[in-house]
């Protein structure tokens, strides 16, 4: 009776309209772009810089601290004012901590609930589960990261001379922001050469480092692994077993490496100690974090395309380091494993990882090549052929390191990129942009709707 009585009436005519709600990938990219931006023009005002720079070279640094990469078509260390640097510090913290985990933070203390787009982006980004209250997330990741930074801070005050009080403790915090971060800059024009043979230096940096690139969920399962009260080890998941392995095989592969390729060329001049520890800390920072105590230009050519395999694998999941990551390389190593053995499933320690990681993972993989290949391919025909001086290696070396380094944010340069041409410039701004964002947008394809397929008959081709 009711529906008929207002059947013909002009308000049935009018249809629900359904509220279109914004993309959670979309929210991210629109929140990191105009960080980037507003984080170029502060660094473009006259009281950021010691003495004029162009709108590009601001936005260039501003990506590079916000997609904690560390590479810089500026000599950080005089180029900006006091108020700059502290520009540069708060990018770096805000890129390396993430958006979502800093709009999050910010509705939580605002009394609000973050709405289902900033939790399905902050669970993606530091868990595996999908029940967990973002506020737990929170209160675990920000104080990790806040002590470590200042205990990081603390240590190089201690070794920081020859500067005021107020300078010292600055620079100490911005070291240890840039360290933690991953990003690579430093207030030093030679990053960190002069504290080669600094051991407490290249000890701490190594340590935040790795505990900024090796993954929250990673980190939280090693924290508590031992079982104090009952006396026994836990157990945990196999994405933190295969994290810590490779790892592991990363940092002993680059410092076996490092040894066998450098022993008597950049470490000739170095006793054994010496040269193990500078050998330690490259093997440490050269995958993400960008900090370096050799000049990488003097490296020979075996050292700098390894270091461009390590750039490109990168850090852990749910880090503030770059690259396809630890275990995305791991998996596609282990599906190449077993497919060689016959194998349908992809197996590693008694489990079997299921397809849609697999899937996920060839996917972050493949991505990958084809930026690194066109970026690579842009830069040889803008770059090179402008006169692009290769000091001693090869052009092409010089610019796929150029290029991974970028993608990967890890920031070391064999000192291309302040020889970059404007087109260049570009070319990396949106290359450290899209190695910053572009795993996510793996995850929205992943979890997005399944479309329906149309399947067509089978017919063999010839491989191989």
């Amino acid at each position: 009776m009711l529906r008929s009585k207002y059947q013909g009436s002009r308000f049935s005519e009018n249809p629900v309209v359904k509220k279109k709600q914004l993309n959670p990938m979309t929210l991210v990219v629109l929140g990191y772009l105009l960080l980037i931006f507003v984080g170029a023009i502060m660094l473009y005002l006259p009281v950021s810089l010691n003495h004029p720079v162009t709108f590009l070279e601001a936005l260039f640094t501003s990506t590079s601290a916000v997609c904690v990469t560390g590479l810089s078509v500026l000599d950080i260390s005089s180029t900006f004012s006091h108020f700059g640097d502290w520009v540069l510090l708060v990018l770096m913290q805000l890129g390396g901590l993430g958006i979502m985990t800093v709009s999050t933070t910010l509705i939580l203390l605002a009394g609000m609930h973050p709405g289902f787009n900033h939790q399905s982006v902050l669970l993606s980004a530091f868990s595996q589960e999908g029940n967990i209250d973002p506020s737990k997330i929170l209160k675990a990741v920000l104080p990790f990261t806040f002590i470590l930074e200042l205990a990081g801070a603390a240590v190089y005050f201690t070794q920081f001379s020859g500067a005021g009080l107020y300078d010292r403790i600055f620079v100490s915090v911005f070291q240890a922001v840039s360290s933690f971060c991953n990003v690579g800059f430093t207030l030093f024009p030679d990053s960190l050469v002069q504290f080669q043979l600094n051991p407490v230096v290249n000890l701490s940096t190594c340590v935040l480092a790795l505990a900024g690139g090796f993954g929250f969920l990673a980190v939280t399962e090693l924290r508590y692994l031992f079982d104090f009260k009952q006396h026994k080890v836990r157990k945990i998941s196999l994405h933190t077993h295969i994290a810590t392995i490779g790892t592991l095989f990363v940092v002993v592969a680059s410092v076996l490496v490092f040894c066998l390729t450098e022993w008597s060329n950049s470490l000739g001049d170095l006793n054994i100690g010496q040269k193990l520890e500078t050998t330690l800390f490259m093997a440490f920072t050269s995958r993400t974090a960008g900090l370096n105590t050799v000049d990488v230009s003097a490296l020979c050519a075996s050292s700098l395309f390894f270091f461009i395999v390590i750039m490109f694998i990168g850090a852990n999941p749910g880090s503030c380091g770059g690259g396809v990551k630890v275990t995305t390389a791991a998996v596609i190593g282990l599906l190449g494993f077993n497919r060689l053995l016959g194998r349908e499933k992809t197996q590693v320690l008694g489990r079997t990882i299921p397809e849609t990681t697999v899937d996920k993972a060839v996917r972050i993989f493949i991505v990958a090549i084809v930026v690194i290949v066109l970026a690579t391919l842009v830069l040889l025909c803008t770059e090179v052929s402008g006169g692009v001086s290769a000091a001693g290696q090869s052009s092409f070396l010089k610019v796929l390191f150029e290029v991974v380094s970028a993608y990967s944010t890890c920031g070391l340069s064999m000192g291309l990129t302040g020889e970059l041409s404007t087109v260049g410039r570009v070319v990396i701004c949106c290359v450290m942009f899209i190695g910053r964002m572009g795993p996510l947008f793996l995850i929205s394809a992943v979890a997005g709707r399944v479309q329906n397929t149309t399947w067509f008959a089978e017919e063999d081709i010839m491989v191989g």
